[in-house]
């Protein structure tokens, strides 16, 4: 059984600059962008208005397919990260609007700032959901919570968000919208699912070292990459 739908909020964590400057592709950054980084930091986190909604939601796990009750999504991949799981936390998050609009804004007058606003939205709102899941796994615990999956990612169909937002009700919730194709609006935010059960040795790896694209210029360098 599906549970309702709450909300959830607490204080995000300070910006991780280093972070930010990896999503604006900034691997040795001078002074003079580190310095653009911390002042586009500064002013863009006065307009985040971060928000997220979530549920738990029963599980069916076959070999290429997931039932949650409210839709049976088609994916191997997604199959395996949630074998063994008989619940999953589904959630929706975004920094909000106002950070697009200043990102429109900076696009016009100053693309460098425009591009650090951008890499400030993608950075805020991974550290939301990193929070989300960190509280998450002490609620659940001793019970481990599997790495987050969303519409887009391996063999998952973007279009499985529909289902997500129908039973998230996103747009009534927080605000967020998805168009007809596909793309949510505000643009930095994201939908998930968190697979719940099984001891942290029996989940799969986390993060870029869960990803086969080795040569991603945004992947993170995980220490025993090095």
């Amino acid at each position: 059984m599906m549970t309702p739908i709450q909300r959830w909020s607490a204080p995000l964590p300070p910006v991780d600059l280093r972070e930010m400057l990896r999503y604006a592709a900034c691997r040795a950054p001078d002074e003079a962008v580190t310095a653009l980084a911390k002042e586009s930091a500064a002013e863009g986190e006065k307009v985040l208005r971060p928000a997220l909604c979530w549920r738990e939601v029963p599980l069916r796990v076959e070999e290429d397919t997931v039932d949650m009750g409210f839709a049976v999504f088609p994916s191997k991949k997604l199959a395996a990260a949630l074998a063994g799981c008989e619940r999953a936390v589904v959630f929706a998050a975004t920094v909000g609007l106002d950070l697009d609009r200043l990102i429109a804004r900076y696009g016009r007058l100053s693309p460098a700032r425009g591009l650090m606003m951008q890499a400030l939205g993608a950075e805020r709102i991974e550290a939301l959901c990193d929070a989300f899941c960190a509280w998450l796994a002490e609620e659940y615990a001793p019970l481990a919570l599997r790495p987050r999956f969303s519409p887009g990612y391996g063999d998952l169909p973007l279009d499985g968000q529909r289902a997500l937002f129908t039973a998230l009700d996103c747009h009534k919730e927080i605000g967020l919208y998805l168009n007809e194709s596909l793309l949510m609006s505000p643009t930095k935010s994201v939908t998930a699912i968190v697979g719940i059960g099984g001891a942290e040795s029996d989940c799969a790896p986390k993060g870029c070292t869960a990803c086969d694209n080795a040569a991603c210029e945004m992947r993170r360098v995980e220490h025993n990459e090095q």
